[in-house]
């Protein structure tokens, strides 16, 4: 079960930093939700909807981080399910960027579908099992190897949602050429 809570854990982090991105820089994002289809609104500007978006993100991360609990869990799964359920859409449509990091170069990929599958359901099972700071106040020294384990899994994922697509795509189109 504290796996689950890394996991979890780990989930949430990269929803403060992908909201945090979206609130900074929203251009990626209002470019994924125009890609979709997604209808626009006259009352609400598209880079304005895309900061409230973020905005959410970073209070339910940071929420979830430091309180936890059955509802947080749940939400941070929700959020991962529709994450994951846009990345397909992307992909359906041929969108350049994910629009979760601000990273115009970050195509959606199978791989970010895949890491958003495995975040909801780890958030969905912790739900079930003791919040991040309750393990933390198991763990010695404090609690900091579980929070290096947060990281690494969290810097881990957004290599594999970022950068992993870009290398494989380069690999491709070089191999591509040789044959």
């Amino acid at each position: 079960m504290d796996v689950a809570t890394a996991l979890y854990a780990s989930a949430a982090v990269l929803l403060v930093v992908a909201g945090a991105v979206k609130v900074a820089r929203p251009a990626s994002t209002v470019d994924l939700l125009e890609d979709l289809g997604a209808p626009q609104v006259d009352v609400v500007p598209a880079h304005r909807l895309v900061w409230v978006m973020g905005f959410v993100e970073i209070v339910v991360g940071v929420a979830a981080l430091a309180v936890g609990g059955l509802a947080l869990a749940l939400f941070v799964s929700a959020f991962y399910v529709i994450f994951a359920l846009s990345v397909v859409q992307a992909l359906s449509v041929g969108a350049s960027s994910c629009g979760c990091f601000g990273r115009v170069e970050a195509p959606p990929s199978w791989i970010h579908v895949a890491g958003n599958a495995v975040f909801a359901i780890a958030s969905a099972v912790a739900a079930a099992g003791r919040t991040p700071l309750e393990v933390m106040a198991d763990q010695p020294a404090g609690g900091v190897g579980f929070v290096v384990l947060i990281g690494v899994i969290a810097g881990l994922a957004l290599v594999a949602f970022t950068a992993l697509p870009e290398a494989l795509a380069a690999r491709a189109a070089v191999s591509g050429r040789r044959g």
